[in-house]
């Protein structure tokens, strides 16, 4: 499909970087189950794509975030596009910490939960306070609504790749793929070989990103269970990071991290 709508299964190369549209639902254990796979190729890739993420705004994704939210303030959708106003990649981070505080958990979004991820994804929690009552806000969000519609998302999670040529045709991907299946595309659509860039430790994977499940750690690396077991045994011995168990599995952060495990 290309940015109109069109859809299309022919892959034309580029020289030019590729642009990722990706539409997600924060309540979707599919798209949670995409994350990692997005981390992973922003480090494997960073350079040679751009990944737009974009919460979807369809009825079922804000009808939920109206559920979780006791006010406007703490609507995930508004506090998602108000962080945005401060640029993607604070936003980005400032989605993860909010998640972060209620997937373990299976917490209901605060007020608090909100300030608290504003505060560590680096925003002006001031102004970000203020935007998220703004009618620039729910204006950005109908905005978002018309490429949802234009780009013909039927099923959440959805990726569109597209090359730099505005003109060309792009490659939607619906659901959850294993990550060669993104990869393929990406290199189908680059016209040049790409020296992919190495992945952090597991430590530092988790310092950056704060609270990270086993299933997380096991996609991105993609170590053998019992190596990767192993790997954070020794992390832990060396009290580096923290284990916590919750109904969903096994989370692990930096020890004495932000978050809200073990506490």
């Amino acid at each position: 499909m290309n940015r109109t709508g069109t859809q299309s299964l022919v892959l034309e190369p580029t020289s030019h970087h590729i642009e990722i549209f990706y539409f997600f639902d924060p309540f979707s254990a599919d798209c949670l189950a995409l994350e990692p796979i997005i981390n992973k190729l922003q480090l494997e890739y960073r350079g040679h794509v751009t990944i737009k993420k974009i919460l979807a705004p369809s009825l079922q994704v804000l009808t939920k975030c109206q559920a979780q939210s006791t006010s406007d303030i703490d609507n995930i959708a508004l506090a998602y596009k108000a962080a945005e106003i401060q640029g993607r990649n604070k936003a980005r981070a400032f989605i993860r910490y909010v998640l972060n505080r209620i997937v373990p958990t299976k917490n209901i979004c605060t007020i608090q939960h909100m300030e608290e991820s504003a505060r560590l994804a680096g925003l002006d929690v001031h102004a970000f306070m203020i935007d998220a009552h703004s009618e620039e806000v729910r204006s950005l969000l109908k905005r978002d609504l018309m490429v949802y519609r234009e780009m013909d998302v039927e099923a959440l999670p959805a990726m569109i790749f597209f090359s730099g040529d505005i003109e060309s045709e792009g490659v939607k991907v619906e659901g959850v793929y294993p990550y060669h299946i993104y990869t393929y595309i990406i290199n189908e659509l680059i016209d040049k070989e790409i020296e992919k860039h190495p992945l952090p430790s597991i430590h530092d994977y988790i310092e950056s990103y704060e609270v990270v499940s086993f299933h997380e750690l096991k996609t991105v690396f993609e170590w053998r269970t019992g190596l990767l077991l192993n790997e954070l045994k020794k992390l832990r011995l060396q009290r580096l990071v923290e284990e916590f168990e919750t109904e969903d599995g096994m989370y692990y952060q930096v020890r004495g991290g932000t978050s809200v495990l073990g506490r």
